[in-house]
């Protein structure tokens, strides 16, 4: 039996820029986790069973050296998607490589939601594809490194949802706070298509880029779930559909690239006022990308969770797509006073504070 965790992520800046290639994001991981065990089966058909939608099970069968979905219909379950997606790449790697397939039970779990189902925005589907990825890589001892496991599970994620950044996958593969240049979908999944999936693991990517980056040591990274889960897919997709002007969307892209720059510095400084400065500054590139784009990025509860930051004197803005979803603010880890009253005021605004922390490690099998 092998089992896999990676955790899930939280963007601190760079959101809706990233999802541009080559444009820059910071994340970290947090210590909220997918989880995937494999055990050896008998039989020929391979059981996928996912504890996040009540506990049901997918059976998978194959047909000409493809993994195929052992449903009525053919069709994929949506719960599914992300999984199966991990598991018909790594599958294809199988093939290439010429290693025989063999049956499995896969079970995946997390805690990257509330008891009744609703994700906390926290980058569960990304964090299910990169534990798949990883421990089939272990089962099928591929010796896999942390590039070729972002690398696969980026392409089955890919397949589910072809504008989708990566970041959280990053963050998922790599833990800890990174700094994130998101490729060129279109090309790497021409170029896999075209050349496979062992190719694709050491071709370039173009726009491609991840590094770590130190953790601030002097500020608390508080967060609140506001209770609505947001569809990040939708919220993009509408970025895509609005009528802005090609300039505001450079300008856009030009003015959150120079912000998270600067916040990368100010992180490697350990700069605490500076991190404050380039958060507010993503907050406020965020707020006006949702006047001209109409996207509903800032929800009313959001803009709560802002406003009580800075009623505290912290660095206050949405993590991710927003419309829902979680918040951060940065604040003085000392000042224990002012995180308490912060606290206080997303409590009162309907907030749910999340205690989470950074998650360091690469990976955790056993």
């Amino acid at each position: 039996m092998i089992t896999c965790r990676a955790p899930g992520k939280l963007f601190i800046a760079g959101e809706y820029a990233v999802v541009e290639p080559g444009h820059l994001a910071v994340l970290t991981a947090v210590d909220r986790f997918a989880t995937a065990t494999v055990t050896e089966a008998e039989g020929t058909d391979t059981q996928l069973h996912s504890d996040l939608d009540s506990g049901v099970t997918l059976s998978c069968g194959r047909i000409d050296d493809r993994m195929i979905p052992s449903t009525a219909d053919g069709v994929v379950p949506a719960s599914f998607a992300y999984v199966f997606a991990a598991v018909a790449i790594v599958d294809r790697l199988l093939v290439e490589r010429g290693i025989p397939a063999r049956a499995y039970r896969l079970d995946i779990g997390s805690d990257l939601g509330d008891a009744d189902g609703r994700k906390f925005g926290l980058g569960a589907s990304a964090a299910v594809t990169v534990v798949t990825v990883a421990a089939l890589g272990r089962f099928y001892e591929l010796g896999l490194s942390a590039m070729d496991r972002y690398r696969l599970a980026m392409l089955a994620t890919m397949s589910i949802n072809p504008r989708a950044s990566g970041g959280d996958v990053a963050a998922s593969t790599w833990g800890g706070w990174i700094a994130y240049r998101s490729p060129d979908r279109a090309l790497v999944s021409e170029a896999s298509a075209r050349n496979g999936i062992d190719a694709a693991l050491h071709a370039p990517w173009p726009g491609f880029s991840v590094g770590p980056l130190p953790a601030p040591t002097g500020l608390a990274v508080q967060v609140g779930w506001t209770g609505r889960p947001a569809s990040t897919p939708a919220l993009v997709a509408g970025l895509g559909n609005s009528s802005r002007q090609s300039g505001d969307r450079a300008a856009f892209l030009s003015h959150s690239d120079e912000c998270v720059a600067r916040l990368s510095a100010a992180l490697e400084a350990d700069d605490s006022i500076g991190i404050g400065d380039e958060i507010r500054c993503a907050r406020d590139l965020l707020i006006n990308l949702d006047a001209t784009a109409g996207l509903g990025i800032m929800t009313p509860l959001l803009q709560e969770l802002c406003a009580a930051g800075a009623a505290v004197g912290a660095a206050a803005k949405p993590s991710g797509a927003g419309g829902g979803d979680c918040g951060i603010a940065l604040i003085d880890r000392t000042r224990s006073a002012a995180i308490d009253e912060l606290t206080d005021r997303w409590v009162t605004a309907g907030i749910r504070p999340l205690p989470l922390r950074t998650h360091p490690s690469e990976r955790e099998c056993r």
